[in-house]
């Protein structure tokens, strides 16, 4: 049992580095990816990230996306 939580949260912060390095680096065509992430995240862990900066971040990336995918 032990080792299945280790390599679910081996995973989790695997993909959050991944969402990291995507919002660091800019690669705003891979932003949805990192909203479904949040997203969830959100649902596995409903407490590890308060709602409203959940729903700014979340804002935050759809529009960077829209004003570099229409610009």
């Amino acid at each position: 049992m032990a080792t299945f939580f280790f390599f679910f949260f081996a995973a989790l912060r695997f993909a959050a580095a991944a969402s990291w390095q995507v919002v660091f680096f800019f690669f705003f065509f891979h932003f949805p990816r990192v909203l479904e992430f949040l997203r969830s995240l959100r649902a596995v862990a409903p407490g590890l990230v308060r709602y409203r900066h959940h729903e700014r971040l979340c804002m935050g990336l759809k529009a960077n996306f829209f004003f570099f995918f229409f610009q």
